[in-house]
């Protein structure tokens, strides 16, 4: 009996590694385990204790929050299918008691920095759930190039900045060499017209004079007419 009481023992010290916590699972439950070791370690707890299944007594540094925080569900999302390291996201929905609206506008940017910790990323390398400051962590060690994409987006704009400035100007000038032609045009139909005017009054004063010869030859006429009358009646 004895015996075999010590082989038992020493099976299970020597499988007792292979089994894994309850927080190196990914699952809801796997999940819940790592949140609550998450929310103990941040250092802007101030309180965190268990009442029951899913309530805790919490205080936190970032807002002014003591009471009870309520657990309304686990969810485990898996991307392994679109995500070449495997790497599944876990959120913790939880409601703290007795907040008003009011409370989420006067510390809406505190409370979102505090929500972003019930986040929680699954490494299937490691088997354990990171934390969402952990896992940008890694993100960023394993792509250092990834500094460099802002100063990249920053060129990327001045580019597409000179480009549009460049279209405008090009289209600038054709307005303006559309412009000068125009404007030539217009002059070049102002001065025919200014000319068309000129003849125009030229004919009008020849007309005129031609008016004022016809008055006076029908004049010089009539005094012909009128000598040639009293020379008749003399004779």
């Amino acid at each position: 009996m004895r015996t075999t009481v010590a082989a038992l023992a020493i099976v299970l010290l020597l499988f007792a590694p292979r089994i894994p916590s309850a927080s190196a699972q990914k699952s809801e439950e796997g999940l819940l385990v790592a949140w609550e070791q998450a929310q103990k370690a941040d250092p802007n707890t101030l309180k965190f204790e268990r009442v029951k299944d899913h309530q805790y007594h919490f205080a936190t540094k970032r807002f002014p929050f003591d009471g009870d925080l309520l657990v309304r569900n686990g969810v485990v999302e898996d991307f392994s299918a679109v995500n070449q390291d495997g790497i599944s996201m876990g959120t913790v929905e939880v409601e703290l008691q007795g907040l008003t609206d009011n409370f989420y506008w006067t510390y809406a940017r505190s409370y979102t920095q505090w929500n972003t910790t019930n986040t929680l990323y699954w490494n299937p390398r490691t088997r354990e759930w990171l934390t969402s400051e952990k896992y940008f962590q890694q993100v960023r060690a394993r792509i250092p190039g990834l500094a460099v994409w802002p100063v990249l987006m920053g060129f990327a704009s001045l580019g597409i900045f000179v480009l549009i400035l460049f279209v405008l100007l090009f289209s600038l000038a054709r307005y303006n060499r559309k412009l000068k032609v125009i404007n030539q045009r217009s002059e070049r139909t102002l001065q025919i017209s200014e000319r068309n005017g000129q003849i125009a009054e030229r004919n009008a004063q020849i007309l005129e004079q031609g008016l004022r010869l016809q008055e006076a030859n029908a004049k010089v006429f009539q005094e012909m007419l009128a000598e040639l009358k009293k020379m008749s009646a003399g004779s």
